[in-house]
């Protein structure tokens, strides 16, 4: 029964007379019951199904099984589909008439049967099949059903004419009626909860960063270097949407104060009261949370209009709005000036009470007093403790997630309160004590004990905070907590604002430093330009204690980038700096310093990068102000001070600092410099949904102070009494370093000495023994506070008189037959001296150093000389140490053909052809090691490369230069084992081609056990085996006598 609503229907007594209206008043009860629960538990329109389908190339229409109520409840159902192929009509060919809305209306029945099919598919298609010329139809018609009533009387014999029985039959039909017959206010009255041009009243908050210039609109953070312009970025998008959350509010209200029982609209002022709370902000660093507050309003706005509320206002029709008919489409029909298509076909209006769900009235009605309540309960219009408390994080749901399911910000007053009415799931269950966001304990507890329900964390107490005091709390939190995401500083300011303090701590790039002080030196030493070359390019000459203001005098030399750097020198040069007459040292000079310059201006821009907010956010697209961080994202913080430049050299050095540490253990020793940035705070609050700074650990935000540069000059040497040696005076120049460790090395790299000081200005010194050998390397290593600086140089003491010796075989002269590849061994003593040969022709010439080659053994007392083409006649090796009187032997080579012609017999014709076959494979694997050094020079310096080399030539055993080769091999890198297996397979491949020679019916236990050591190696890396394969090719060496000793070389190193 329907509330307020009488119901009648008739009451019986025993014998009492039945009369036709009280049999009616039963009929009409049941029919009024069944209709009335119908519509108001289950709803009206359209159910399912009740499809149409027309079929063009048969000419019929199909009406598909489903179910429809009217909106005064009658039920239409189908169980079986339709088709329909005519229109019927009435005896005297008149179509239909039927009651609807209360007047009656003329439609055409469609029947199933094949009457008037022409007129059928005429009105529509449009077109008569029959009757091409006929006038199109253009009338806009509705395919609907109605129910049509007739009426029969039959004859009684039992009561007389005056009472026959009467018959009511009402049949559902389909039909097509013109659209004219209902107003466009009824037709209207059908899409009442028609959502189709929904949402352009919804509230609209622009990204921060938005823009709306000459460019259209887009996001930019290019204006954002101060706290001005970035407080005025907040308020230009606050201010933007205030207008549109005002309106949203106050029509959604009226919208729904009737069937929610409301009276007073609290959103009246709601616009002026969000323009007041803003321009009256006591602090601008509020701003981001008022932008977070504008961003809640809008999503409870859109969380309420998501509800089934609108069900209960628009889809419970009036009963007479499509009383005893339903419309399930139309035809050539459309609306408006743009005569836009328009299908009028019935939704379903389901009504909320069928669901038994708090959608229905209980969610609207908590989210309408939660709307009110964030509407006038926030703290910014008394922000007291917003900007002094500490820093907390809170675990919260998703920013995808609906306001109901996440955290309540700390910036709405009593939480406890609207936690009551934030989710309507948990206040229906008495649960909103599980709610995050209402102490701080309890938020504590969520994170300590299951994380996985919350993707983001809320952080608030770091607004107004020092950068130390943010650093020091989130540091903990994430460590006790154990969260994962990470933190990155950057600050408001111009790049102009950074450069004085990029150039102050410029010497940190302490590798650009030492090239550009050798640069520098080498201008001196060679001074073969002008003598005011230096001072031309750096102002008053070059000063390693400026070292960042040198950089910057580079950086004016070339200019800006892109820098052409021809047209630089060729200027340069052209000038009084540069004397020399092809300018050839100058361009050495400028280009060397532009490589440096180029490298130094690359790294200002890099740090700039990370430093300044809105260089990294332009490096960094999709940076958002969310008020914390998501789950493996990254919390950006943005810092700021009014007027950089009103800081301390001292306390801007700090800056750079927090870009360039990446030692958490350094935290400490910083947290003696944090008073002098007490004036750098923490303004707004950024993130990504990555991890963006991978150089650094996840939240490791630390103090670090530039690291030591160890650096020192040799100040003399002075002989040692009864000639043993030298004595070596070290002057120390390092910069930034506490403490010194000295270490001296022979010349085999042992160390024979070292020592410690923590004094700069005290000269060290070594004894340097001529038993010990002439060549010493000395190692200082600068450290304070656990980070350290190596520096490293060689000093050379010249050797006693006659002691330089050089040798081959133990002679001062010796032979070479340059029929064979030159691999003279060599005799030396001692190590460290250059090398210099001459070519005693017609007149004496030295050898250009590219066409021939001195490599040392392992030992340092042996060498082999490699001359790439020598001609016939005699050469002079000499070995002396340059600056040293006395210390210098030489070495006559002589050098002849003396390839003996054999006669031409049928066996000397063999013997030579084998014999040429098995020179050629070694000249070919000779020529591949030589190959190799000209590739790569620290190879042909190595005592691997010299080893291979003699074996090659004749000396040396081939098990000792596998075990050579071997050593250490596992800990060398990529490119440097697969130049060793290159090596050892052309040795293997040399001895192989000997032991088969010697022995080609049978392969020697002993060899075969080499080949296998060799073969593991050779096969360890995937290259090895393509390059033996394609080094050692065996066909041009087999014999029927030696192919199966072949085949089992072969398959050892398969």
């Amino acid at each position: 029964m329907i509330i307020n609503n009488p119901t009648p229907y008739p009451l019986f007594k025993k014998g009492q007379q039945l009369k036709s209206s009280s049999l009616t008043g039963i009929v009409d009860f049941a029919a009024l019951e069944e209709q009335d629960t119908r519509v108001y538990l289950e709803g009206s329109g359209i159910f399912y199904g009740l499809t149409i389908d027309w079929n063009a190339t048969a000419g019929t229409l199909r009406l598909l099984p489903g179910t429809a109520v009217t909106s005064d409840g009658q039920l239409f159902s189908l169980e079986k589909e339709i088709i329909y192929n005519g229109i019927s009509k009435t005896e005297q060919g008149k179509d239909v008439e039927v009651t609807l809305l209360n007047r009656t209306v003329t439609v055409m029945a469609l029947s199933t049967g094949n009457e008037n099919h022409a007129d059928f598919v005429y009105h529509i298609t449009g077109t008569d099949p029959t009757n091409p010329g006929r006038v199109p139809d253009t009338t806009q018609y509705l395919l609907i059903l109605a129910v049509r009533s007739d009426e029969s009387t039959e004859a009684s014999c039992l009561y007389g004419y005056e009472n026959n029985e009467s018959k009511k039959v009402l049949e559902v039909e389909a039909a097509l009626i013109d659209k004219n017959a209902f107003t466009q206010a009824e037709l209207d009255a059908w899409f009442a909860g028609d959502t189709s041009n929904a949402g352009s009243n919804d509230p609209v908050m622009q990204r921060f960063g938005y823009l709306n210039d000459t460019a259209g609109t887009h996001i930019s953070f290019d204006r954002f270097t101060n706290l001005h312009t970035l407080s005025a970025g907040f308020n230009e998008v606050c201010a933007a949407a205030e207008l549109s959350i005002g309106n949203a509010y106050n029509q959604i209200f009226n919208l729904v104060k009737e069937k929610l029982s409301l009276t007073d609209n609290p959103f009246v002022n709601l616009t002026a009261n969000l323009q007041s709370l803003r321009t009256h902000l006591s602090d601008e660093r509020l701003l981001p949370w008022l932008y977070d507050y504008y961003r809640d309003l809008i999503s409870t706005y859109q969380e309420f209009v998501t509800t089934d509320v609108f069900s209960l206002l628009s889809s419970i029709p009036e009963k007479d709005r499509f009383r005893g008919y339903i419309a399930l489409g139309s035809i050539r029909t459309t609306i408006g000036q743009t005569k836009a298509t328009v299908d009028y076909r019935m939704g379903l209006y389901r009504p909320p009470f069928a669901d038994l769900s708090i959608n229905a009235l209980e969610k609207p009605l908590l989210l309408m007093k939660r709307m009110v309540y964030l509407a006038s309960n926030t703290r910014f219009a008394d922000p007291t403790g917003m900007l002094s408390f500490n820093v907390k994080l809170t675990p919260d749901a998703g920013i995808n997630k609906e306001l109901a399911e996440r955290a309540i910000p700390f910036y709405y007053k009593d939480p406890a309160a609207l936690s009551r009415i934030w989710n309507a799931g948990l206040t229906r269950n008495n649960r909103t004590f599980s709610i995050p966001g209402i102490t701080d304990d309890q938020d504590r507890k969520y994170f300590l004990s299951n994380i996985d329900g919350y993707t983001f964390y809320r952080i608030k107490g770091h607004i107004g905070s020092s950068i130390q005091f943010t650093q020091d709390a989130i540091v903990k939190l994430r460590s006790e907590l154990h969260l994962p995401f990470d933190v990155r500083i950057v600050y408001l300011g111009t790049d102009s604002d950074m450069s004085d303090l990029i150039k102050e701590r410029s010497s940190s790039f302490s590798d650009l430093s030492v090239i550009l002080e050798k640069i520098v030196n080498d201008i001196r030493c060679g001074h073969t330009c002008s003598d005011d070359f230096e001072d031309r390019i750096f102002k008053g000459g070059f000063d390693r204690n400026e070292i960042g203001a040198m950089f910057e005098d580079l950086v004016l030399l070339f200019g800006p980038e892109p820098v052409v750097l021809d047209k630089v020198i060729e200027k340069f040069c052209s000038s009084a700096a540069c004397e020399d007459e092809d300018k050839t040292c100058c361009r050495a000079h400028l280009t060397s310093l532009y490589a440096v310059c180029h490298e130094y201006t690359r790294r200002k821009a890099e740090l700039l990068d990370g430093l300044l907010f809105h260089r990294f956010a332009k490096n960094h697209p999709g940076l958002e102000h969310n008020g914390g961080v998501p789950r493996g994202g990254t919390l950006v913080l943005v810092c700021s001070k009014l007027n950089i430049n009103s800081i301390s050299e001292d306390k801007k050095a700090l800056l750079v600092n927090l870009v360039l540490s990446n030692d958490e253990e350094k935290i400490a020793e910083a947290k003696s410099l944090v008073e002098e940035l007490q004036n750098y705070e923490v303004v707004a609050d950024f993130c990504l949904p990555y991890i963006c700074c991978s150089g650094q650990p996840s939240i490791n935000i630390t103090f670090q102070e530039l690291p030591p540069v160890a650096y020192f000059i040799v100040e003399d040497l002075e002989p040692l009494a009864d000639n043993k040696g030298y004595t070596v005076t070290l002057t120390n120049e390092s910069i930034r370093a506490s403490t010194y460790h000295w270490q001296l090395l022979d010349y085999n790299g042992v160390q024979i000495g070292q020592q410690d000081s923590d004094n700069l200005t005290k000269p060290t010194k070594f004894d340097l023994l001529f038993e010990k050998g002439v060549e010493y390397t000395i190692i200082l290593t600068a450290s304070r506070d656990g980070m350290d600086s190596k520096y490293h140089d060689k000093v050379t003491i010249c050797p006693q008189k006659d002691k330089v010796t050089l040798t081959s075989g133990g002679k001062p002269e010796t032979e070479w037959n340059t029929a064979n590849p030159m691999l003279l061994p060599l005799e030396i003593s001692p190590y460290g001296g250059s090398f210099r040969l001459m070519f005693n022709g017609d007149v004496d010439e030295e050898v250009d150093p590219s066409e021939y080659k001195v490599v040392w053994k392992a030992d340092k007392k042996n060498a082999i000389l490699t001359i790439v083409q020598p001609f016939t006649g005699i050469y002079t090796l000499n070995y002396l140490f340059e600056k040293c009187t006395d210390s210098t032997d030489a070495l006559k080579i002589t050098t002849r053909n003396t390839t003996p012609v054999p006669s031409i017999t049928t066996d000397n014709a063999a013997r030579k052809s084998k014999s040429t076959t098995s020179d050629k494979r070694t000249e070919a694997y000779i020529g591949g090691v030589d190959a190799l050094g000209n590739e790569d020079d620290s190879l042909a310096s190595d005592a691997k490369f010299a080893d291979t080399k003699a074996f090659l030539a004749g000396e040396g055993d081939y098990g000792t230069l596998i075990n050579t080769l071997q050593t250490g091999f596992s800990k060398l890198k990529v490119v440097q084992k697969l130049q060793v297996i290159k090596l050892l397979v052309y040795a293997t491949a040399y001895f192989v081609d000997k032991e088969i020679a010697a022995s080609p019916e049978k392969v020697q236990s002993a060899a075969k056990k080499l080949v296998l050591s060799a073969a593991n190696t050779i096969t360890s890396q995937k290259e090895g085996l393509a390059f033996w394969n394609t080094v050692w090719i065996a066909d041009d060496i087999t014999t029927d006598q030696n192919k199966k000793t072949v085949a089992v070389y072969k398959a050892m190193i398969a």
